[in-house]
């Protein structure tokens, strides 16, 4: 009977992590790393934890357990990268933590001797990449993810002055107020599945702004000082590596430094294209045709095989050449990886017809992945807060699958003022409590 009930439990658990924006589907391999992460009473415990930030006292009144012995248990599982434990001033916020952007990367953002790292880092491979199972989730008309590319500054023409500072790294860095360095999630299971990575150090995954206060506390990272943060994405791009941040214009969370051959992102989009290319920057690789020597450096160092050669005889300064560069702008990143290899200054970034949409805050993100995730439900009534926040929350749910709801939310504009509204409404409720 023990163990049915701690099967149950960890049913319950992924139950309750798949209604969070980014989810857990899956019938097998999140089972597997669930059971690892988390202890049957853990297990237990998460799967009653608020999707939101709460305080002590209404989680106490939700679950049923003591203050003292709550917090006790919340700590411990803080410690773990299980629980986000949020300090704000005086007051502290706990939240259950989501597989992604989350407890996935933080059980491999350190050596851990509590869990069999190496078993983990395959079940994560595999759920990621072998069996397709977590990025099934998305769908190619997905506008908002989680994360977003930050183009190489340095390959942008000098005299365009439209770059934003939400689109700079050094501004991103610069402006974070505090920096933290842990292990990077995706090179350490590389590690651990014999594929050492060796274009970049293990330690490379920048934390940035306030969450760096959550990080170092729970032994995750360590503090970094501003230039040290600077020198370490100096050196990414030097190495060619990819700028992945926060989908967000204020207050991102993480810049990290990504490679094609061990990213997970990356390796997803190479390999499923589970969100079309909505994660780009707002610039694309541009080939000057006059300068393009057929090199393959471009082809060579393009992370997600954006970049072929093709057959177009050409003059370069006298001299015929056979090959071309050809950028797919349905893949391209616009990271501009390409335009650093390039030595024969052929390629350059320009801006896309379309810019891309970025969120203004995380709660803004959240929301909005969210309604296209057809979720929205689940963030605003919890069905585990009574009869009435139950049925309100199945009211909704049933609502968003109407096909003329499903319209009218997919239209930007009004989505955009939706967002803005629940934002609104749900931080002024927040700050009440």
């Amino acid at each position: 009977m023990g163990h049915l009930t701690a099967k149950r439990e960890y049913q319950r658990l992924r139950e309750r992590l798949d209604r969070l924006p980014v989810g857990a589907p899956g019938n097998t391999t999140i089972y597997e790393i669930l059971k690892i992460l988390y202890s049957p009473e853990e297990a237990e415990l998460a799967a009653q934890l608020p999707l939101r930030l709460s305080s002590l006292g209404q989680i106490s009144r939700k679950v049923g357990l003591p203050r003292n012995e709550l917090r006790r248990r919340l700590e411990a599982m803080a410690a773990k990268g299980l629980v986000f434990d949020i300090h704000l001033g005086e007051k502290v916020r706990y939240m259950l933590t989501p597989t992604v952007v989350g407890f996935f990367e933080f059980s491999m953002m350190r050596i851990r001797p509590d869990v069999d790292q190496r078993r983990l880092a395959e079940l994560y491979h595999h759920y990621m990449h072998d069996d397709g199972e977590f990025f099934s989730q998305f769908r190619s008309d997905t506008q908002t993810t989680p994360f977003r590319t930050v183009v190489h500054e340095s390959t942008i023409p000098q005299d365009y002055t439209e770059v934003l500072d939400w689109e700079r790294a050094s501004s991103i860095i610069s402006d974070a107020g505090r920096w933290g360095v842990s292990l990077c999630h995706c090179r350490h299971v590389a590690h651990h599945l014999d594929r050492e990575c060796q274009r970049f150090p293990l330690e490379s995954c920048l934390t940035i702004g306030p969450v760096v206060d959550y990080i170092v506390r729970n032994n995750l990272g360590r503090d970094i000082e501003r230039e040290e943060a600077l020198a370490l994405a100096e050196k990414a791009r030097t190495a060619g590596m990819v700028f992945l941040c926060d989908n967000v214009q204020q207050r991102p969370t993480f810049l990290c430094n990504c490679c094609g051959c061990c990213c997970e992102v990356l390796g997803g989009f190479k390999k499923f294209k589970p969100f079309g290319n909505t994660f780009s920057s707002n610039f694309e690789a541009t080939v000057e045709t006059s300068n393009c020597i057929g090199c393959k450096k471009c082809l060579k160092a393009c992370p997600v095989d954006a970049v072929e050669l093709i057959e177009q005889p050409h003059l370069v300064k006298g001299k015929k050449i056979k090959k071309l560069a050809r950028i797919d702008r349905e893949i391209c990143l616009g990271c501009g990886v390409c335009a650093l290899a390039c030595e024969s200054e052929a390629l350059t970034m320009t801006t896309r017809p379309q810019r891309r949409i970025v969120p203004e805050s995380t709660f803004a993100r959240l929301l909005s992945i969210a309604i296209e995730q057809g979720k929205l439900h689940q963030l605003i009534f919890d069905p585990d807060d009574g009869l009435t926040a139950y049925s309100a929350n199945v009211l909704l749910g049933a609502i968003l699958k109407l096909p003329p709801a499903k319209q009218l939310l997919a239209r930007d504009t009004l989505r955009s003022r939706f967002v803005g509204f629940l934002v609104q409404k749900m931080t002024r409720k927040s700050a009440a409590k």
